[in-house]
């Protein structure tokens, strides 16, 4: 038996608004509530909690427009992460990563026409056909398998398209040094990630290794203090194709970020976790405010070219002196940090 414990969430209905009990025979005030439910699936049987009406004078059940149909996709998210049954979200993340339309995926597939877009509408997919779809998710060398094998039932068009993106994935995952890898694990994260907060969250990675929370950097790679701040130009190649646009999830398995260790892993999550809420334009607004890209650019003109090194030593000095003022080990301390720079300029 399978407990499955219901959120908190509510189903968006006035519960001020009187309904009509059939046990009372008129309209009556109601409450919405958790009750046990079980539900056989196939051989196994699921014991879960469904949100039910109430009526508040004989407390029996009251039927509530809508609460059958939430009910129903809460069980069936549920059943879907239980399994491991791919989502509609994880096919609308794959349609993404690739370029593809529901159509042309389900041809290449070889599916049914029409079947990709019964998944997202709500279909849950045989245990097989999930699988096949969260290993392209996550696997882009196996989707080039399926793209050459599957390429006469697609259009030339949409073969072009994919074909591109596994181009792209070719590239931001061949990880070469470890700021390549540092930035897809920063892109791969919970945050909206454009190729302009990349850049600045890669510096703060890099001063918060130097100074608050070690003496070494996690990635030797050093930046260059260009107009909007600070850029780690490999980096930027592989990225700028997105220009202003948010960096789409490319989707790789926890495995390929072995190359990062616990303690690395865990000053790239505080970074996210203090800088990540804050658009590329905010984090820019932080580094030109801060000594060591002002160092590094002294005597420029305001937007003039320039590949001078922002050195891990002036970082360095410049992380530590804040960190012993303001303690940026805490969430305080960034806050008040980032209030102080803000309001000087």
């Amino acid at each position: 038996m399978i407990i499955y414990g219901a959120s908190d969430s509510r189903s968006g209905v006035d519960t001020n608004e009187g309904l009509l009990c059939w046990n009372c025979r008129h309209i009556v005030p109601f409450s919405i509530e958790k009750r046990i439910r079980k539900r056989n699936v196939g051989n196994t049987e699921y014991e879960y909690t469904e949100l039910v009406g109430v009526c508040k004078e004989c407390h029996s059940e009251i039927y509530i427009p809508g609460l059958d149909d939430e009910n129903e996709k809460r069980f069936e998210a549920y059943y879907r992460r239980l399994n491991g049954i791919v989502s509609g979200d994880d096919i609308y993340a794959l349609m993404d990563k690739y370029a593809i339309e529901k159509r042309p995926l389900s041809h290449l597939l070889g599916f049914g026409e029409h079947t990709i877009s019964r998944y997202i509408e709500g279909q849950i997919p045989q245990k097989k056909y999930s699988d096949i779809l969260k290993t392209l998710l996550y696997d882009h060398h196996e989707m080039r398998k399926v793209l050459e094998e599957g390429k006469d039932r697609i259009t030339s068009v949409a073969y072009k398209k994919v074909l591109n993106r596994l181009e792209l994935m070719d590239g931001l995952t061949n990880c070469d040094n470890k700021v390549d890898l540092v930035a897809l694990y920063i892109v791969n994260s919970d945050y909206d990630i454009t190729d302009l907060s990349l850049q600045k969250l890669l510096y703060f990675v890099k001063g918060f290794s130097l100074a608050v929370f070690g003496k070494k950097p996690i990635f030797e790679e050093q930046c260059e203090a260009w107009a909007y701040g600070p850029v780690f130009p490999t980096v930027y190649e592989k990225y700028k194709v997105f220009k202003k646009e948010v960096i789409s999830d490319i989707y790789v398995s926890d495995q390929f970020f072995s190359g990062l260790s616990a303690k690395e892993k865990s000053i790239i999550d505080f970074v996210l976790a203090n800088y990540g809420k804050y658009n590329g334009k905010v984090l820019m607004d932080i580094t030109h405010s801060e000594e060591p890209w002002n160092i590094a650019r002294y005597g420029l003109e305001t937007f003039e070219s320039s590949h001078n090194v922002i050195t891990d030593e002036s970082i360095r000095e410049y992380y530590t002196g804040i960190n012993s003022r303001f303690d940026l080990k805490t969430k305080d301390g960034i806050v008040r940090y980032i209030d102080f720079l803000l309001e000087e300029n």
